[in-house]
């Protein structure tokens, strides 16, 4: 893995630490509730990355592989709700 601000491979994986609470940070979708992100259903733990050369930080979402296969199937732009009915229906 590169840095994405400056190209150099001297990247240091670890956690961001949230001294509130304890809780680990989660990645949550706009599309999840609240109250099931409260009880840990659909959110994903959160990886960083930090670049020793010029100290960007990157993050990545460890996503399972039904989540990317659930949002791989929506990649792209998609037809309209009433085009979608009118396919269906045929």
């Amino acid at each position: 893995m590169n840095c994405v601000a400056c190209e150099s491979t001297n990247l240091i994986e670890g956690k961001i630490l949230d001294e509130s609470g304890g809780a680990k940070p989660r990645f949550k979708p706009l599309e999840v509730s609240m109250w099931k992100a409260v009880f840990g259903i659909g959110v994903q733990e959160v990886t960083v990355f930090a670049c020793v050369h010029c100290g960007h930080l990157q993050m990545n979402v460890n996503f399972s592989d039904e989540d990317r296969q659930r949002y791989l199937e929506f990649e792209g732009e998609q037809p309209d709700l009433l085009k979608r009915i009118e396919s269906e229906s045929e």
